[in-house]
């Protein structure tokens, strides 16, 4: 179950936000990408000078946004 909360709604939520709040800057490994090479922060620089962010990764993050989200609505 954790691992499709993570996997579905925390990836596909980082994928379209990340490039949102970081202004480009990073952006979120695609699923059909076999990409190796990434750092031990799971970010990779891309050739466009980008960093790419791996996808286990990016469903953390996802996930954490939507804690966060849950935290703010819970105590306004």
């Amino acid at each position: 179950m954790m691992d499709i909360i993570v996997g579905v709604l925390g990836y596909t939520t980082a994928r379209l936000v990340l490039p949102i709040i970081t202004l480009g800057k990073v952006r979120v490994q695609p699923i059909s990408s076999s990409e190796r090479g990434f750092n031990w922060l799971g970010l990779k620089r891309a050739r466009d000078g980008s960093l790419m962010c791996h996808m286990d990764l990016a469903g953390m993050i996802g996930v954490c946004l939507w804690l966060f989200t849950a935290v703010v609505v819970a105590t306004a």
